[in-house]
């Protein structure tokens, strides 16, 4: 009887999963072949029904098997019913197929979810092991930070680090910093931006990054007074529109617009508030205050609340 397998979910972990199906059956690379939701009904049966010229297992892969017609999957099903014994059939969806319900009962379902949060750092020191490199999970911040969250692409910057650093080599969020500098100095955006925004939950989701990652709380708190200022400065250009705001600051056109929005989002008197309670927070990080990341987060709450924060967490 042919194998079967329906794989289904983040990309690039289902080409994995894929890569470990012909490993596993032992599939003749000669006898592959891949079609999609867009071939017909007779050329995917052909397929399932050619065996391998040089008598290994033939692999048929369907791509998009989510956009399968009612007729192709019919047309599948029919043919697994007196298939060939050395062929394998591989269905990659993106979404539900036609054929779940048979798969379910006559092969076997591969669900494969894109790690997020605390799972993809875990995902990534998992990922770095195989590569020989040693990494924590303020690394494993500092890259997804960097990087962003697609797995194909930090894999990547894995194997540049590996290449870069040796085998066995310990790799800190300063290495990453050092490795990726554009990306991971643009992170810092997602925290004022969101706090321009005022959006209190991705605010405190970026600020958490950048402090688990290692940067240290200073350098954050000057990223968040600096960007205080430049609003200030925007507020007095608002009705001048995006081209006033942009020669003021001396911004390209794409984030003038972003500043002009984020200005419109404060009153004066609360950007004046926000530069008094930054300079308490100044003092708080510098004195016996709990911690200076929980004076950053309380800061960061009043900003965008407008109004005292109880608790930062």
């Amino acid at each position: 009887m042919a194998s079967i397998y329906l794989i289904g979910g983040e990309h690039y972990l289902a080409e994995e999963a894929l890569d470990r199906i012909r490993s596993e059956e032992g599939t003749d690379p000669l006898a592959e072949s891949l079609l999609d939701a867009a071939a017909p009904t007779s050329e995917i049966v052909e397929s399932l029904s050619t065996p391998s010229l040089l008598g290994g297992k033939r692999l048929v892969i369907v791509r998009d098997a989510q956009d399968l017609k009612k007729e192709q999957a019919d047309g599948i099903a029919a043919a697994l019913e007196d298939p060939l014994e050395d062929t394998v059939l591989v269905l990659v969806a993106a979404g539900r197929t036609k054929l779940d319900a048979f798969v379910k009962k006559s092969g076997t379902v591969v669900t494969l979810d894109a790690p997020k949060g605390r799972k993809l750092v875990g995902w990534v020191r998992q990922r770095a092991k195989s590569h020989k490199l040693q990494m924590d999970d303020r690394g494993a911040w500092a890259l997804v930070d960097a990087v962003g969250g697609d797995l194909r692409e930090l894999d990547g910057a894995m194997e540049q680090l590996a290449v870069g650093s040796g085998a066995g080599a310990k790799v800190a969020a300063a290495d990453i910093k050092q490795a990726f500098p554009r990306l991971a100095d643009e992170r810092i955006f997602a925290l004022t931006d969101a706090m321009g925004e005022r959006r209190l939950s991705p605010a405190m989701v970026a600020l958490r990054r950048l402090l688990d990652q290692g940067d240290e709380p200073l350098m954050i708190f000057g990223a968040l007074a600096a960007h205080v200022r430049r609003l200030i400065r925007a507020r007095r250009h608002v009705d001048g529109g995006a081209r006033a705001v942009g020669a003021a600051l001396g911004l390209p056109d794409w984030r003038a617009e972003r500043m002009l929005k984020q200005a419109r989002t404060y009153r004066d008197d609360e950007l004046i508030r926000a530069m008094n309670i930054l300079a308490r927070a100044d003092v708080e990080m510098k004195g016996d205050y709990p911690s200076p990341e929980v004076a950053l987060e309380r800061a960061v709450v009043e900003i965008v609340m407008g109004e005292p924060a109880t608790s930062a967490r």
